[in-house]
């Protein structure tokens, strides 16, 4: 007999993603085909136990395989154990896999003898095209006996790939998080409490004032669709809406751009010509070509309407609560689960393998038969677009053959080879990207009963990446990443070494905290570069990082470039030493180090930012974050907050990267809490003068430990068996070993281990704290969590 295990979850440090399938059978609604088979009978008495029970008959084919037969009981023994149940009679093949055998009840043990074993359950039937067959029961046991195996499904399901073949930047680009609409979450999955760009004066998920309308991606498609949930910000020397002096074309990029699309009008041209004017043509040309009525902007708010949208029109799931989450995940469509706002159909590709391509439905209407899905070479520049180019030499296309229930995925394709119709996808070959129901169509042949671009409730999350990977069976359970893996720790330290660190007495405290953190055996294994500012870039030692150029490329080059510290002493430990000998180069009361005059914040956040930006894209499986430490507001180049929120904004939402603020005395949170906030911490970390080298050392003590809650989502309820949840650290050297389930953190202790938190309605699996530090002090390393099949 085989047991259909439940396919691993992996949690860890990127977020990530998700998949699989088992196709719940009983979703579906499945004609009546050929009878069951016959009952097994009973087992005969006998003193030294009861005959086993014969075997249940074997179901008949039909169009959808009958039930097989029910196991016969065996009889009790006088006193010895009794006999054992028949086996469940195997159900038929057919187009869905029939339902397994009643296994037979164990029978009564004697007046010494222990109760007989229970029966174990017929096998499913291999399953057809249609969904898998139904387990047959498990046996109970009469007086003691021990409870029979219930028999296993008939698979009928789907095959997928598995994550982990995927090569690094597929996964990048299909599930980028935190994600702020659909487009952000492919392969099967939707975008979960999605984030809101800080620049926007609300989250998009609750009423309030106007957004402006480029201030998010998913806010800039609501004001597309509904102009007056936001504001129209332009430069034009009048609206768009009244008659005047010509305008300058994209002088409302900031907006719709509709100038651009006025003035690119065959015969409008003039429109935005020196010699032209802004005419009534032009003006009507503003609902006509742009899609938009005046005046503008419209009256109105950002109402219960414009939220609405966030699903309707960004196919993203908005939170409630306050505050507001806005984790941004990208999380799974469960196997049967379906979309409850989308009457229709909502198709997905989920992740593909060597010979499968899951073409999936979460809609609640059934898609035909006959979708199509086209391919292109990876960096196509097609991805993730709703109408990709069907002209593009290097597309392929294939066709569904068989219809898609609400829930349910198939892997039937079939292409023209040239000559025939022939099943599969041609092509598949290196790293593609993939795309379900296209709207616009490429001209090529199609097969018998193709009804064209089907209409469905978003096209956002379409699409998936395709490596050749090995296939696996889509099982019961569910199958989703949302990363625990250890990752690396780089950080870029960028100081303020202005003359007022010297002048208030700050400079040689501030130095002693971070030489103790620098020295500490705890922080081996974390990469650390270092910067400064302002560094004169005519100074013995100076890199250009300085106040009167404003220039955030010589800030992005590091003055001690990026070594990583270990457990070992300096001088053994170069990188301790050189972060150390550093203080001593750039001492603002040392004239040789050059004049460390004003604090050009901006420029020095933006350098080592972008170099953070640019280690991701080079080193993915890395977390490379930024450090701020400064006494004082800035003084040059761009002194505001907002504008420095908005580039801890960019590189946390873009690639992942935070910005920690240390505020030493002097400066101002009022200015630093923005930044911190919009750069994905909670708010500056205030050092004191007092205790500045203890409490300095503390504070990026914390950062460094800061690598990532160590915790997963679980399915939706009724997905799984919170029962059957099992838990593997997985070690980058030694043997993976599974982890004990704890009731609650407080009973971890320091043991290893792992709890739900709620035993009753569990939203999370969460490790205990020695299973999390362990995972953190091995990168590389992980823990599969793995729901059982309810």
């Amino acid at each position: 007999m085989s047991i259909r295990r439940a396919r691993p979850i992996i949690i860890g440090g990127l977020s990530a993603l998700v998949l699989s399938g088992c196709p719940f059978g009983h979703d579906l609604d499945y004609e009546r085909g050929a009878p069951a088979g016959g009952a097994g009978g009973s087992g005969g008495t006998s003193t030294s136990g009861g005959g086993s029970g014969a075997a249940g008959g074997t179901a008949g084919t039909g169009a959808v395989s009958g039930g097989g037969g029910d196991a016969g009981p065996g009889g009790g023994g006088t006193s010895a154990t009794g006999g054992s149940g028949g086996t469940g009679g195997a159900a038929g093949a057919g187009a869905a896999g029939g339902a397994g055998g009643v296994a037979g009840s164990g029978a009564a043990g004697g007046a010494d003898g222990g109760g007989g074993a229970a029966g174990v359950g017929g096998a499913g039937g291999v399953g057809g095209g249609g969904g898998g067959g139904t387990g047959g029961a498990a046996g109970a046991g009469a007086s003691g006996g021990s409870s029979g195996t219930g028999g296993v499904g008939g698979s009928g399901g789907w095959v997928t790939g598995d994550y982990f073949d995927l090569p690094s930047g597929l996964v990048a680009k299909a599930f980028f998080q935190p994600c702020s609409s659909g487009s952000d979450c492919q392969a099967h999955t939707y975008c979960w409490h999605p984030k809101t760009a800080a620049t926007c004066a609300h989250s998009k998920c609750e009423t309030g004032a106007k957004l402006d309308w480029a201030c998010d991606p998913c806010v800039k498609q609501i004001c597309d669709a509904d102009p007056s949930c936001c504001t129209y910000n332009h430069s034009c020397s009048h609206s768009p809406c009244s008659t005047g002096a010509r305008l300058v074309k994209g002088c409302d990029s900031a907006s719709a751009d509709c100038t651009t699309k006025i003035c690119n009008t065959t015969g409008l041209e003039y429109c935005c010509q020196n010699a032209g004017s802004w005419d009534a043509s032009c003006v009507a040309a503003v609902g006509s070509a742009c899609g938009l009525s005046c005046p503008l902007p419209p009256t109105g708010t950002w109402t219960s309407a414009c939220v609405s949208k966030v699903a309707s029109v960004c196919d993203a799931i908005c939170g409630t609560g306050a505050p507001l989450p806005e984790e941004g995940k990208c999380k799974p469509w469960v196997p049967g689960q379906k979309d409850p706002t989308c009457a229709g159909v909502d198709l997905a590709l989920g992740i593909t393998c060597a010979n499968g391509i899951p073409v999936c439905n979460h809609g609640s209407s059934t898609a035909p038969a006959g979708i199509r899905v086209v391919h292109y070479p990876a960096n196509s520049n097609q991805y993730p677009k709703c109408s990709p180019d069907q002209a593009h030499p290097q597309m392929v296309e294939c066709f569904t053959t068989k219809p898609i229930p609400p829930g349910q995925c198939v892997n039937d394709l079939q292409y023209w080879n040239g000559s025939a119709w022939t099943p599969g996808c041609d092509q598949l070959a290196g790293n593609r990207e993939m795309m379900v129901n296209p709207q616009a169509q490429s001209g090529k042949p199609t097969p018998s009963g193709y009804a064209g671009y089907i209409t469905e409730c978003g096209c956002q999350d379409n699409w998936t990446v395709y490596s050749g990977s090995a296939c696996v069976a889509a099982v019961c359970g569910y199958e989703t990443i949302n990363v625990i893996q250890a990752k690396q720790r780089r950080l870029f330290v960028v100081m303020d070494r202005s003359g007022s660190m010297v002048s208030s007495g700050l400079w040689n405290p501030a130095v002693a905290g971070m030489t103790a953190f620098f020295q500490s055996a705890a922080n081996a294994g974390l990469g650390v570069a270092m910067e400064f500012f302002p560094m004169s870039s005519g100074g013995a030692r100076g890199d250009g990082c300085a106040a009167g150029n404003c220039n955030a490329p010589p800030c992005s080059n590091p003055m001690v470039p990026l070594g990583v510290l270990t457990s070992a002493a300096a001088p053994t430990d170069a990188q301790e030493k050189a972060l150390i000998d550093a203080f001593a180069l750039v001492n603002p009361g040392d004239a040789a180090a050059g004049t460390g005059y004003g604090t050009p914040t901006h420029p020095a956040l933006q350098g080592a930012l972008d170099w953070a930006m640019a280690k991701v894209t080079a080193a993915p499986t890395e977390q490379f974050d930024v450090v701020l430490l400064t006494d004082g507001d800035p003084s040059n180049c761009d002194t505001s907050s907002t504008a420095a929120a908005a580039l801890a904004a960019n590189a946390y939402t873009t690639k992942g990267v935070r910005t920690y603020a240390i505020a030493m005395p002097g400066s101002s949170t009022t200015y630093l809490n923005p930044v911190a906030v919009a750069g994905g911490t909670i708010a500056a970390i205030s050092v004191s003068a007092a205790n500045m080298a203890s409490e300095l050392q503390t504070a990026l003590g914390n950062i460094a430990a800061s690598a990532m809650a160590c915790e997963s989502d679980v399915p939706p309820a009724g997905f799984y068996d919170v029962g059957k949840t099992s838990v593997v650290f997985e070690p980058t050297q030694g043997s993976a070993s599974a982890l004990a389930k704890r009731t609650d953190k407080a009973a971890c202790g320091s043991n290893t281990g792992w709890y739900y938190d709620n035993n009753v309605t569990p939203a999370k699996v969460a490790l205990c704290p020695k299973s999390c530090d362990d995972l953190n002090a091995a990168a590389g390393s992980r823990v599969k969590v793995s729901f059982g099949c309810p």
